[in-house]
């Protein structure tokens, strides 16, 4: 009777001992797993920080502010600089939405102007992108994470700023894109928002060794 009590004790001990290994390494801030997901198997793209709180007002004078990124995958573009620099900013977008459509990834596409307000009488954007003006200071915010993504020479004041910044569901700045100059950036964009649709936006500190472009 006494063998049979001990073993009955070693039993619930091993299996306590067990249970409490499992808490543990449950609780692990660590434990939970970054590198892969189903839509493309890499890690979750590094966070390099938060947009500032803004409001903005579009075409028609309607107000959009950091709510409005809140539960979205967006996709920014500050569109400052020359008219003349023409749309080659925008060429290669298109294809990567249907990409990403493809793969169940719906993503917000705002373009942010520099100018104050918009002209008289603005064509409207297209593929259902969204427009807002008087965006200087975001896009001074958001120049200011990239400088340690993107070359020095992308960032000269005279020219147009052709990085689009993908913004994670919790208005962390999740990468910086330049689709005209980096070849690599448009599957690099496709893999980001495939990620994070599925790992969501998991605070992944950036440094300078974590993405490159």
């Amino acid at each position: 009777m006494f063998a049979a009590l001990g073993a009955m004790g070693l039993t619930v001990c091993a299996l306590s001992c067990g249970a409490i290994v499992l808490v543990l390494d449950f609780a692990r801030p660590d434990s939970q797993d970054t590198t892969a997901h189903p839509l493309t198997s890499t890690p979750p793209p590094p966070l390099y920080g938060q947009l500032p709180p803004f409001t903005l007002r579009d075409d028609q004078g309607a107000p959009f502010d950091t709510r409005q990124l809140r539960g979205h995958l967006s996709l920014l573009q500050f569109a400052s600089g020359p008219e003349g620099a023409g749309a080659r900013h925008f060429e290669s977008l298109p294809g990567i939405q249907a990409r990403l459509k493809v793969l169940g990834v719906p993503l917000q596409v705002v373009l942010v102007e520099s100018r104050p307000v918009p002209p008289s009488d603005p064509s409207p954007p297209s593929h259902g992108w969204r427009r807002l003006w008087d965006g200087a200071e975001l896009e001074s915010s958001a120049r200011r994470l990239g400088q340690a993504v993107l070359p020095d020479d992308v960032f000269t004041r005279e020219q147009a700023w052709t990085a689009w910044v993908l913004v994670d569901q919790a208005g962390g700045v999740r990468g910086f894109y330049d689709l005209i100059h980096d070849t690599t950036a448009a599957g690099r964009l496709v893999e980001d928002a495939g990620c994070l649709l599925t790992c969501g936006p998991i605070a992944v500190i950036a440094t300078l060794t974590t993405q490159a472009p």
